[in-house]
């Protein structure tokens, strides 16, 4: 199975609206494909222990329940270790380092012999990996998808409520992927997601429910209500 990937852009693909009104085809100009960029395809997270019984997964050697115990004393370690500031090595992994964040002052030393630099609220901000060459090598083998399942368009508020009330003309309430088909899946799963959060924060869009089974029902005197 190849890995598939959306087009990220700024702007309608391939045909964008001119001040005038009118289109413009941009799909041969050169300078617009150099501004296109290919984009992983939104996919869930995948918990490394919770082996399913699915010829998509690869089952452990391990019982679950050792496993988690080593990846808990494994953490242990890293901490220890990351602590005293050192990197950490997991063969045929990769390698953790600490990265800070902060700023430099300086301050005068109390007996006014002199100046010293001094850290401003330094503190621990991530965590930075390196992976190992050859797991590196391995994963840039993996088969790509040349053809885009997506692009991500941008889309104005006149074209949103046109869409949205089309939609609630039929639905009392929708879900996700009403949503997301009555865009004709013209756009990511994560721009649907952000745009009915924004509809809700706005108050146009009431959320029932929580995680994949929310569903959204608009506000009176919005789209068509």
């Amino acid at each position: 199975m190849a890995i598939r990937f959306t087009i990220a852009k700024r702007g309608l693909l391939p045909i964008e609206k001119t001040e005038n009104g009118t289109t413009e085809n941009h799909m041969t100009d050169e300078q617009w494909l150099r501004s296109l960029r290919p984009r992983l395809e939104h996919r869930p997270t995948v918990d490394a222990v919770e082996y399913q019984d699915s010829s998509s997964r690869l089952p452990s050697l391990m019982p679950k329940g050792e496993l988690i115990a080593a990846l808990d004393t494994l953490q242990r370690v890293m901490l220890h270790e990351m602590e005293k500031g050192n990197a950490v090595l997991l063969p045929g992994i990769g390698t953790f380092r600490l990265s800070l964040k902060g700023s430099i002052e300086v301050k005068e030393n109390s007996d006014k012999s002199g100046a010293y630099y001094h850290g401003r609220d330094v503190h621990v901000d991530d965590i930075l990996f390196t992976p190992d060459r050859e797991l590196l090598q391995q994963v840039r083998r993996f088969p790509v998808d040349q053809s885009p399942y997506g692009q991500v368009f941008h889309m104005d508020d006149a074209e949103i409520d046109a869409t949205l009330t089309e939609l609630f003309a039929t639905h009392d309430t929708v879900t996700h992927k009403d949503v997301a088909f009555a865009f004709e899946l013209t756009l990511t799963h994560k721009r649907i997601t952000t745009l009915l959060r924004r509809l809700v924060c706005e108050g146009s869009l009431i959320a029932l429910g929580s995680g994949s089974q929310t569903r959204y029902r608009p506000t009176p005197g919005h789209f068509g209500r």
